[in-house]
């Protein structure tokens, strides 16, 4: 298998033990989630634990999706399905402590506000605590739920969060842009991330696949990619997407 270089990434979010096995001698980074055909919620400690034990930690590390899926807590992927409550909160913290007990290297955030913009001080609580913990700490593809990605990159930026997953879109599908558009975006988010003097990662995610990646590798070296086919994490993609990340070219700085 090609090595990388050292500056890509890919990050593969999975949902169990067997597709971790498959996944990560490709992956930098696993993103643990439950039901992750629901675009996922915070994976159980017991699958952390697991998947801990069968990966190498100086290959790949585990990140552990904090969204914590409560009784009456709405399975839509929109704001008010995010949006901070007391209960979320506080779920939010007992799941990040977990994470960080069964052997997670970072957690994904990513609560908002019923405005649409980042819930600064649940996220700056959050990131406190897991930071407290040793954890690194990244943010979820709700930026693509923002109302203003420009004020959401500079509240990422104050956060000082490590890197951010979005499809470069404005809502969860991310067939509602073409591939330019979605690249114009996200360029646009890493130069105001620049603006703010932040070293933000911006992961794109959300459809990348090996047959699209060269294109993504043109606005950021990291990639969030599922590398499924038919619904099955798929050992042919995660050859083939990493074969891309490996012979592609590196951008012009």
């Amino acid at each position: 298998m090609p090595v990388a270089r050292p500056h890509r990434t890919l990050e593969v979010p999975i949902d169990s033990v067997a597709a971790a096995r498959v996944a990560a001698p490709f992956a930098d980074r696993l993103e643990l989630c439950s039901d992750l055909a629901s675009e996922g919620w915070t994976p159980d400690a017991a699958l952390i634990r697991e998947v801990r034990a069968i990966v190498d930690p100086a290959r790949t590390s585990i990140v552990a999706m904090i969204r914590p899926r409560l009784p009456g807590v709405s399975t839509a992927l929109d704001v008010a399905a995010f949006t901070t409550t007391p209960a979320v909160l506080e779920a939010s913290r007992r799941e990040i402590e977990a994470s960080a007990r069964a052997g997670a290297d970072s957690v994904a955030i990513g609560l908002l506000r019923a405005d649409a913009t980042i819930d600064l001080e649940a996220c700056a609580a959050l990131r406190d605590l897991a930071r407290g913990l040793g954890l690194v700490v990244a943010f979820l593809r709700t930026f693509d739920l923002l109302a203003d990605r420009a004020r959401g990159m500079r509240d990422l930026a104050a956060l000082g969060v490590t890197r951010v997953v979005t499809a470069g879109v404005r809502g969860w599908d991310a067939s509602v842009a073409t591939l330019d558009e979605r690249l114009a975006t996200l360029a646009a988010d890493a130069r105001e991330a620049a603006r703010a003097g932040s070293a933000i990662e911006i992961v794109p995610g959300g459809g990348v696949r090996a047959s699209n990646a060269a294109a993504f590798l043109r606005v950021s070296p990291h990639l969030h990619a599922s590398c499924r086919r038919g619904g099955v994490i798929s050992l042919d993609e995660l050859s083939a997407l990493r074969e891309v990340m490996a012979s592609t070219p590196p951008q012009p700085s």
